[in-house]
């Protein structure tokens, strides 16, 4: 049993999210306050379009006191979905990471029985995270440029195998 509480993210979270995961980097790299609105209205929207979307799926994860510990977003791409995870600062270099990947990961795939293959993009310098993606048995793949242009390592892991048996007649497999 987790220590945390997941749930499907709602439009109220927005604000939460905004000020836990966006808001020191907004202060930090946007001086003007007309900039720094226009981010927030941005990510806002960005969020109230996803939430309600068929191929987006956000997780929320709450300590006892319903305190913001994470966020889990997965973009689904048919059977295969890309996998993120943003945690408060208040609970990194806490060991957490792992336990909410793997809670989140069962929660969407017992959820999606479609998805065969779980895909994470992580930036070569953050260690930790390829750490964690390997510990849940993700493999590297390659690198890629992605749509930010930056390049990542793309970690996957195969979560279901389909085999179409339509392929096969009964005769391949009575041959002595």
């Amino acid at each position: 049993m987790s220590r945390f509480k997941i749930r499907n993210m709602r439009e109220d979270d927005i604000e939460i999210i905004y000020k836990n995961l966006h808001l020191d980097f907004v202060n930090k790299y946007f001086k003007n306050n007309k900039e720094k609105k226009k981010i927030h209205d941005n990510h806002s929207e960005w969020y109230k379009t996803h939430i309600s979307s068929f191929d987006y799926l956000i997780y929320i994860f709450e300590d006892e006191k319903a305190n913001f510990v994470a966020m889990t977003s997965y973009e689904i791409l048919e059977d295969t979905a890309k996998i993120n995870i943003y945690l408060n600062k208040d609970y990194r270099n806490k060991g957490y990471s792992q336990e909410i990947l793997a809670e989140s990961i069962d929660k969407f795939l017992n959820d999606n029985k479609n998805i065969k293959t779980l895909k994470a993009c992580i930036l070569e310098e953050n260690l930790a995270s390829k750490k964690i993606f390997e510990n849940l048995s993700f493999i590297y793949d390659k690198k890629e440029i992605c749509r930010d242009e930056l390049e990542y390592l793309i970690y996957r892991k195969i979560v279901r195998y389909w085999v179409d048996f339509r392929k096969f007649s009964l005769s391949n497999f009575n041959k002595s």
